[in-house]
């Protein structure tokens, strides 16, 4: 966004607040029409791969994303042309949001394609963005609404089980950790465009203290700052809820596997202890 970095540690904080809630009430809606959005899952996990090796802040690839959602929704695109259209959005993306050193070069793009793309196709397909968007690609995302919100997502008069937080400085890297996580989450999922995207933001901190155990789950502050009531992000609190659910499921489904057959070569070698230090440590 054309705003300054760490915005939300400047006295412009609540102006440039409500400049993006402004913007945000216009964005179009999400009708869900491509017929490839099956295909938008791999796609977004491919862009944030590229995006963690080429060092893209994530405001850049959740600006990608959602030029891509909004692309792929208003045309049919050939399935041979998918990865051309993401690394489009990728380069729009980064080229608004980051320095100009810190934009991914098309030879290093090109790593992650079969098919090499010239740079009049780069140019070409970027141009052709631009104009779907009407050259306004200044449009907010839950990742620049974030780090905002999180500056009261943790305070000295939050309890953590029922007692008081030992250390906020803790504690707040631990929200941190947690909120970036829910962001990845709402990007995965095509569900989440539902939502606006400070009402996605706002759930990944209520999500996070949840997480951390950390109440009241809803503080004033929180509501102050967001201007969001619990009732209007819960929902979205809901749905986060259920992923991260799935996900320490599989998570423990597959570590249970691996003990299992870990186990089983112990024994087969005459080895086996019957100590499972992966039952023995529990980490919540």
């Amino acid at each position: 966004m054309e705003v300054q970095k760490e915005w939300w540690k400047t006295q412009l904080a609540t102006d440039i607040h409500e400049t993006l809630r402004t913007k945000e009430a216009e964005l179009p809606p999400f009708k869900g029409l491509s017929p490839q959005l099956g295909l938008r899952r791999y796609l977004v996990d491919w862009l944030s791969i590229i995006n963690e090796k080429q060092g893209v802040h994530c405001t850049a690839l959740h600006l990608a994303v959602y030029l891509l959602d909004q692309f792929m929704d208003s045309y049919d695109i050939q399935e041979s042309r998918m990865h051309l259209v993401a690394l489009g959005c990728l380069l729009v993306a980064c080229k608004f949001e980051e320095e100009e050193r810190r934009v991914p070069r098309i030879k290093k793009l090109n790593q992650y394609v079969r098919e090499v793309y010239s740079e009049e196709e780069y140019l070409q397909m970027e141009l052709t963005i631009l104009k779907f968007f009407q050259w306004n690609i200044s449009l907010p995302t839950p990742a620049h609404f974030l780090d905002y919100y999180m500056t009261e997502g943790v305070s000295q008069s939050d309890l953590h089980a029922g007692y008081p937080v030992c250390s906020v400085n803790k504690s707040r890297l631990y929200l941190e950790k947690y909120c970036h996580y829910f962001l990845e989450v709402s990007l995965q999922d095509h569900c989440f465009l539902v939502f606006r995207p400070s009402v996605i933001a706002a759930a990944c901190v209520a999500a996070s203290r949840i997480c951390l155990h950390l109440s009241p789950t809803w503080t004033s502050r929180l509501h102050g700052i967001t201007g969001y009531r619990w009732d209007h992000i819960a929902p979205c609190i809901e749905t986060m809820l259920k992923v991260h659910e799935m996900d320490v499921k599989a998570t423990k489904t597959s570590k249970d596997t691996k003990d299992n057959v870990s186990s089983a070569m112990m024994y087969e070698r005459g080895k086996h202890s019957g100590y499972n230090r992966g039952y023995a440590v529990c980490i919540s």
